[in-house]
């Protein structure tokens, strides 16, 4: 937690001593200077006294996260421009335009709410501020970081006065938290804030959970308290008797840590192994490790609750050594190690970096860390410029924040990081987008792969890419199809996009009913009519036709889940007189046995690949066989499978279409079993 003074020194007619304030302020915090910040204080109290130790209580949060003079300045100076008592105008004149930069910057990420709005009858105008707003905030972030503290900094003072508020907009404000604020404190590895958002957060949402852990606690606080002192005391006097000077802390971990772990785990508190901790903090990295092997040999370690953040690090930079061991008094203790530079950025986050450039040791912009950190965000926007609205921009960012990450390599040892579930497709995109562009499938650890193929950490992958004659054979508008796929990544989705839409052709109406007409006739069944179709179109949420097709062109509308709810429909296959044979009332029922007709180039491992795909899709088949063709040179393999919809079945010919050489994937027979 970040702490502010509980009481300010006061003058004898019990006013604010605004000059002992600062002193104590700067005293704390030398590299402030007094002067400008008490003549800011003296400004304020004559115009808006009123918002001024809102200010005061703010410059205290940000001036302990290490941040600079005209950051101090606009916490300062924020409340009273919130409050429309200053202009920006007279900012820039009393107190500089970069201080009036930063106060108006924070003041933007705040015009409206950040969360989703749900509410069908919200005017677009309302929608538009809302993106609006979470681009200016990311755009305020990629700029000036310090805008981004100085808001979270904010969001925590308001969360501890919100007890006071109605219920509606003390829930709005703790959703709000919960959702954007403490992810992205997170992610810019700022715990100090990140565990009092997440705290608040709980207490106002879920009060009888907050109040329910934190009696918990209270009841053995001083009992844990105690014993922590003792090990604090027990580790520290073992490791200088193996010379390793070191500082011992106590850690407390917050109520929505413990929360979030009873729930993963479905333990009770008494479970959760880190309610009782240690920090050792060291010197240097040998040292880490030189710990680490000391408390294995004197105490029994417990094998799944080890993390080396040192030699993986987490997204956000995150480093320290995880270990949890059994305590002498049989109870479970966890132990966290790291040098003094690990704990400076995992307290501070970015903030340590702002710190660095303060003491001029150096700037934040040529700081390798601090840089890899804002990476993330640039390309938040550049995704969300590439996909126009058909991406909601808040969801986007609560992705990129909350998401897992994996690490694979190329052929030639350089790890690249690409989101959990990535594909060889998005790795392909995530290397050079002319590779994405261009491929074809990819090469897993020796073994050839469609590029749907999802990813694990520690793979090495190669991307196979097209003829040389045709470098360029992508993308194709399958790979915009959520269910085959093909694409998980935002970044890869967004190439696709660019390029996709960029030539006219791909986006004429025309194109969407061939794509539409081609699944259809997938099926067995002729292609729709003009009727039918104007009949799917009814059973859809567009206007006209035209436009249902235009959207199927584009991407914005899956034509899969167009077509499978169409035919899923019993009233809209009934008014389009879909199916008319014997079997027409079994249609629409699932699940239902299928067989599936699979013309290809007759190739070694062809049946191979396909009942591969098949299994991935944990699906079993009940027949299959297999025929070369008078050709020689083509070959059929039928299948025979229990499928639960429409829209698996097109899952799977989607995919099977995509395998090396297949020309052509159709059903056998309408129904050859019902179930």
């Amino acid at each position: 937690m970040v702490s502010v003074r509980k009481t300010l020194p006061e003058l004898t007619d019990g006013s604010v001593d605004l000059a002992g304030w600062t002193t104590l302020l700067v005293a704390e915090h030398p590299h402030l200077q007094k002067d400008e910040i008490l003549q800011t204080c003296l400004w304020l109290k004559d115009i808006a006294s009123a918002s001024l130790l809102q200010g005061l209580e703010l410059a205290e949060m940000v001036a302990e996260l290490r941040l600079d003079q005209a950051s101090v300045l606009a916490a300062i100076c924020y409340s009273a421009w919130r409050k429309s008592l200053v202009s920006e105008a007279e900012l820039k004149h009393r107190v500089g335009s970069e201080v009036a930069e930063l106060t108006v910057n924070v003041g933007a990420m705040a015009t409206s709410s950040l969360l989703q709005i749900s509410e069908p009858k919200m005017l677009e105008k309302e929608r538009r501020s809302q993106v609006e707003n979470a681009r200016k905030m990311l755009i305020s972030l990629v700029n000036d970081v310090r805008v981004a503290v100085i808001k979270l900094a904010e969001r925590v003072l308001v969360l501890r006065h919100a007890k006071t508020y109605d219920t509606a907009r003390r829930t709005r404000i703790a959703e709000e938290a919960a959702a954007i604020f403490a992810p992205l404190a997170d992610r810019l590895g700022m715990w100090q804030l990140k565990w009092e958002l997440e705290d608040l957060s709980l207490r106002y949402l879920r009060e009888d959970i907050y109040l329910g852990i934190a009696k918990q606690l209270s009841n053995k606080r001083q009992e844990r308290e105690t014993q922590i002192q003792a090990l604090a005391a027990q580790f520290s006097d073992l490791l200088v008797g193996h010379g390793i000077e070191t500082e011992v802390r106590g850690r407390a971990k917050n109520i929505f840590s413990i929360w979030r772990k009873m729930q993963k785990k479905s333990i009770s508190i008494e479970q959760v192994y880190d309610v009782r901790a240690i920090r050792i903090i060291v010197d240097s990295l040998a040292e880490c490790y030189a710990v680490l092997g000391i408390i294995h040999t004197h105490w029994q370690h417990i094998p799944s609750e080890f993390d080396d953040y040192i030699a993986a690090p987490k997204e956000n930079g995150y480093q320290s050594i995880h270990t949890a061991i059994a305590a002498d008094d049989g109870l479970v203790l966890e132990v966290q190690i790291r040098t003094r530079q690990m704990h400076e950025d995992a307290e501070l986050g970015v903030c340590a970096h702002w710190a660095y450039k303060i003491g001029d040791k150096k700037s934040a912009s040529e700081d390798e860390s601090f840089s890899a950190k804002m990476d993330w965000l640039r390309q938040v926007l550049e995704w969300h410029e590439d996909l126009g609205d058909t991406e909601d921009l808040v969801s986007l960012l609560r992705q990129r924040i909350s998401e897992e990450r994996i690490f694979v390599s190329t052929p030639k040892g350089h790890v690249l990081d690409l989101s959990a579930g990535s594909t060889v497709l998005d790795f392909a995109y995530r290397v050079h987008t002319d590779l994405g562009h261009s491929c074809i499938g990819g090469v897993v650890n020796g073994v050839e792969v469609p590029l749907y193929t999802q990813l694990r950490t520690g793979q090495q992958v190669k991307v196979l890419r097209g003829d040389a004659g045709d470098p360029i054979v992508g993308p194709f508008r399958e790979w915009l199809e959520p269910s085959l796929g093909f694409i998980h990544s935002h970044r890869a989705k967004a190439k696709i996009i660019t390029q996709y839409r960029a030539a006219e052709a791909n986006l004429d109406p025309e194109k969407g009913l061939q794509h539409i007409q081609r699944l259809v006739t997938s099926t067995g069944l002729q292609a729709l009519s003009k009727s039918q179709i104007e009949v799917l179109c009814t059973h859809s949420k567009y206007a006209d036709v035209q436009t249902m097709l235009g959207a199927v062109s584009s991407g914005e509308q899956s034509y899969i889940a167009l077509v499978a709810g169409f035919l899923e429909s019993p009233n809209a296959v009934s008014e389009a007189k879909i199916f008319t044979n014997e079997n027409s009332a079994l249609e629409c029922l699932f699940p239902q046995r299928m067989g599936v007709n699979v013309i290809a180039v007759n190739r070694h491992g062809l049946l191979n690949d396909i009942t591969q795909l098949v299994a991935a899709m944990d699906l079993q088949i009940l027949a299959a066989s297999g025929e070369v063709m008078d050709s020689v040179t083509d070959a059929q393999i039928s299948l025979e499978l229990e499928l639960q919809s429409w829209g698996q079945y097109f899952q799977l010919v989607g995919r099977i279409d995509y395998l090396n050489g297949v020309q052509s994937v159709v059903r056998k027979s309408l129904v050859t079993r019902g179930a």
